[in-house]
């Protein structure tokens, strides 16, 4: 099909547009009539003008300029702008049209400016602008590009509308606008006759965006083509699914799509729905049966229209096998399947108040990668502990907040779904992890694993405990702070990273801050205290009340662990006689508010 070419508005021509600018710096400019529209059937011009947007009696909340392609091909219009001054103002306030922007055939732009304070509809831009227009009079100029124009007369521009008591215009000013009123350019935006009086009526405001139905100027002659949208789709083995494609075309009804020759097993079409308005969008559905293997396919549709015309797209398909979790967490800090869905299976492991941890049933042997994951379910999880089950989720890596050098995100499963119990009673094997371990970082490769972290553990800090559930652990005894042997320096960094080698953070695997009961507090854990080995599942996150701050590995136990009291409270003093009495309390908050001196 050939569509004939038409100009796009031109600017000024140079003798018009210097005898104007002469004459700008010589006489007052009111009344003075100014001839910059191209001819009609051009490209883009401005075809309705409004700003009494939240004024009194208006109904609309917002002022907006409204542009229009009354042409036969495709305006590519990023970059541009639409500028706003005053009845008589000499200074341009503008607004740009985001690159990248292609206005069609027949087709509207809507862009929205300032918001009064009354009215009661929204007005629906496809450009969001902030300039607060008159609801009188004005002057609103098309530009191709951004600059800001200067002085009352928009030399350059590609259209030009003044309104009211505007002191320029194409030819002569429309009339002027009340509240409720814009000006809007006959036709549907299809005249011009480089007189703005005569090009434009005024009339109760009536938006028209990007989504309005289409309007070509000259009728259906023009006869556009079909555009279609058929965006490639990834779907999980096991599970079925419904994609969407559409069509539509600027000057007809699209009003069918059809399979093209016989598709691959599993996939049919489903629902249909037809485009109601030139212009408007037609949908069809693909329909995938939760049976169709695995592998990328390739369907091919055809679309008809009212003008008898047909266009064709190929919607590329990819059922995605069963990913296992070794192959998700992968042999770096990040998984290489980060922001897709894949379909994957495990055995639950533990359960937490917004999720569970899910580990292969066998693995794949390489110690370089975890058997485990997390999956986020931001509730109480419906799953119990021994289910094997068979799930897809979106794979994303979890900022924990820390901040530290050794800082990292915990790879999960998110908005999990098609949730499928294969089978119950099954039992992990917990893999022997002993600290301290040879390297910062190397519990990364049990991250989300069961395992048994083997003992004694000693209590080397409890502050925590009755905030978060969270104990502080260390192999090998009570921790010295470095500075207290070494001055800062070498020694006191090796001691600093020996001692963070061999710490983990017992946690009582649930988010909730003031947990009631404390755990372990039932079998004292004081600092000093120890515990023989703990079993339970390896995890990361921050190891401190401030977020940001430093992070720690953690371990969340399948069982509370007991702690033989190493360091017990002496259960009275001593008797030494005499008759002065030594006490202390803490008093941290003692005072739960001090005001006017009372506590």
């Amino acid at each position: 099909m050939t569509v004939a070419r038409q100009p796009l508005r031109r600017p000024l021509r140079p003798p018009l547009r210097l005898f104007l600018a002469q004459l700008a710096t010589a006489l007052p400019l009111v009344g003075l009539g100014l001839g910059l529209a191209a001819p009609a059937g051009a490209a883009v011009v401005i075809s309705q003008v409004y700003g009494g947007g939240g004024n009194t009696g208006a109904t609309l909340k917002h002022d907006f300029i409204e542009l229009f392609n009354n042409g036969s091909a495709p305006a590519a219009i990023g970059g541009w702008s639409v500028q706003y001054a005053g009845a008589a103002s000499t200074g341009w306030s503008v607004t740009t049209v985001p690159a990248g922007t292609t206005l069609q055939p027949g087709r509207y732009l809507l862009v929205r400016q300032a918001q009064g304070s009354g009215g009661t509809v929204d007005v629906n831009g496809d450009v969001i602008g902030t300039i607060a227009m008159s609801g009188a009079s004005g002057k609103v100029a098309l530009a191709n590009n951004s600059t800001a124009f200067s002085g009352t007369v928009p030399l350059g521009a590609i259209d030009f509308v003044g309104y009211g008591a505007a002191t320029t215009a194409e030819g002569s000013p429309t009339a002027l606008l009340t509240n409720p009123t814009s000006a809007q350019r006959n036709a549907n935006g299809c005249t011009d006759s480089n007189d703005n009086s005569a090009d434009f009526t005024v009339a109760l405001a009536a938006p028209r965006n990007a989504a309005s139905p289409a309007h070509l100027c000259g009728g259906p002659s023009a006869n556009l083509p079909i555009v279609t949208t058929c965006p490639a789709a990834s779907v999980a083995a096991g599970s079925a699914a419904s994609l969407s494609t559409s069509a539509t075309d600027p000057d007809s009804l699209v009003t069918r799509a059809a399979a093209v020759g016989a598709w691959p097993a599993g996939f049919s079409l489903g629902s249909f729905t037809a485009a109601q308005a030139a212009g408007g969008t037609a949908t069809q559905a693909v329909t995938v049966a939760a049976t169709t293997p695995p592998a990328t396919y390739t369907l091919a549709l055809q679309w008809t229209n009212s003008d008898a015309q047909t266009a064709s797209c190929s919607l590329a398909v990819t059922i995605a096998g069963i990913t296992p979790i070794y192959s998700i967490q992968g042999s770096g800090d990040k998984s290489p399947f980060e922001g897709q869905t894949v379909l994957t299976s495990g055995v639950v492991s533990l359960l937490t108040n917004n999720g569970f941890f899910l580990q292969d049933l066998v693995g794949d042997g390489n110690p370089l990668t975890s058997d485990g994951i997390f999956v986020f379910t931001s509730t109480t999880p419906a799953v119990s502990a021994g289910q094997r089950i068979q799930l897809s989720g979106q794979v994303a890596e979890f900022n924990t907040g820390a901040t530290d050098a050794n800082a990292r995100s915990v790879t999960e499963l998110v908005s999990p779904s098609g949730i499928t119990v294969l089978g119950s009673g099954y039992s992990l094997v917990p893999v022997l992890v002993t600290l301290p371990v040879a390297v910062a970082g190397e519990l990364e490769r049990y991250e989300g694993m069961l395992v048994t972290l083997s003992g004694p553990l000693t209590v080397v800090q409890n502050y925590f405990q009755g905030r978060f559930g969270q104990l502080t652990l260390a192999a090998g005894g009570r921790l010295e702070t470095p500075t207290n042997r070494f001055r800062p320096g070498p020694q006191a960094a090796a001691l600093a990273d020996a001692n963070g080698r061999r710490t983990i953070l017992l946690d009582d695997g649930a988010s909730t801050q003031n947990p009631n009961p404390i755990p372990y507090l039932a079998s004292g854990a004081r600092s000093g205290d120890a515990t023989g080995a703990i079993t339970g599942v390896i995890d990361y996150g921050l190891a401190t009340s401030s977020n940001p701050g430093p992070g720690l590995y953690k371990i969340h136990p399948v069982a509370a662990p007991v702690f033989s009291i190493a360091n017990p409270r002496t259960a009275a003093p001593d008797a030494v006689g005499g008759n002065l009495k030594v006490a202390s309390f803490n008093v941290l908050n003692y005072f739960a508010a001090y005001i006017n001196g009372g506590g």
